[in-house]
């Protein structure tokens, strides 16, 4: 187990009050978070949560085996969905070399960010990947999966959000 991986784990263990803030439908005015060079990811800080705007946010990691299959799950949702939502996937982790040959090689086509300070993971009380949030125009958390969601679910929880 990396350092990543043993440092991700322990937030589970240490966040305690703080955590559980993103459980119960906190806001993030301000959050943001340095994104790649990569693909579809502009490579400049991006907001967690647009004012506004239904964000989808993906934690994974690059050695996550079901966070492999989602990024196709989540390829599909974004072309579905398009410019109605924000997508934007968030790790932990700091080698950008490894990122950037993961992004390529799964074809994602949105921003992806580097939380090597877990600070996007600690607000939103995330601690198991994959994870996937919903995240509503009033910033308010509208749905939480942890694991391999499908394309459908997916949709159908941004759909809700969108109203």
């Amino acid at each position: 187990m990396g350092l990543g991986r043993r440092r991700f784990l322990a937030l589970g263990v240490g966040s305690g009050v703080t955590a559980l803030a993103g459980c119960f439908g906190g806001r993030s005015e301000g959050l943001s978070v340095d994104t790649l060079s990569v693909a579809g990811s502009p490579g400049e800080p991006v907001r967690v949560h647009p004012p506004g705007r239904v964000a989808v946010l993906d934690f994974f990691a690059t050695w996550c085996a079901p966070c492999k299959p989602q990024m196709a799950h989540l390829r599909r949702v974004r072309e579905r969905f398009d410019s109605n939502v924000f997508l934007l996937s968030i790790t932990n982790e700091r080698d950008r070399t490894a990122v950037r040959s993961f992004w390529r090689k799964y074809d994602g086509t949105w921003p992806v960010a580097l939380d090597p300070e877990l600070r996007v993971a600690e607000r939103y009380g995330v601690h198991r990947l994959p994870t996937l949030l919903v995240v509503g125009p009033d910033g308010s958390e509208r749905w939480r999966h942890v694991g391999l969601a499908s394309e459908e679910r997916i949709a159908t929880e941004i759909e809700r959000a969108l109203g």
